[in-house]
């Protein structure tokens, strides 16, 4: 499993979005493509930005599912049409004042690793391609689409301490 520190030192969660928001379906629509992602992991997602971590998106499509999507859970940055993610990472690094070993990286297929090779946590979905078992630190049980936030964040949070203020706001 992974060390309390390597948790701790997280401050930014970054994510591909098809394959792991999505269960990597793609339906096609008259305006745009179709798109379906997990309430939960919304509220998951906003539970971390809520309290101060840095969150967002890097993906290959561009799509307007997907900046709805981030905008509505205030999200850093959603990156898309993106080719070359190693490198959309590093320049997140730099934005933000990052060291990689502060960034925790979910993905669901090769191209993902790049970034999870470098990342100080690397997270693959449960159905994620195989060979991506070489670059992740965890396999998730749950596959994509289907709310993998909730599955990475509680741990996270036990671990980083911040568990008991996540729960402030439920144990009323």
């Amino acid at each position: 499993m992974i060390s309390s520190d390597r948790f701790k030192a997280i401050r930014a969660i970054i994510s591909d979005i098809d394959g792991v928001l999505t269960d990597g379906r793609v339906g096609y629509g008259a305006a745009d493509f179709i798109k379906f992602f997990n309430y939960r992991d919304g509220h998951w997602l906003k539970l971390a930005k809520r309290h101060g971590y840095i969150a967002g998106l890097i993906s290959g499509r561009a799509s307007q599912a997907n900046r709805t999507r981030a905008e509505e859970l205030g999200l850093d940055f959603c990156l898309e049409d993106v080719h070359d993610k190693l490198t959309a990472f590093e320049g997140i690094l730099e934005k933000y004042k990052l060291a990689p070993g502060q960034c925790l990286y979910v993905g669901d297929d090769l191209v993902d690793a790049p970034i999870m090779s470098r990342a100080g946590i690397a997270v693959a979905v449960a159905d994620a391609v195989p060979a991506l078992d070489e670059f992740a630190d965890w396999r998730l049980k749950t596959p994509g689409g289907h709310g993998v936030f909730v599955e990475i964040l509680e741990p996270l949070f036990r671990e980083s301490g911040v568990w008991e203020k996540v729960m402030e706001r439920y144990r009323k």
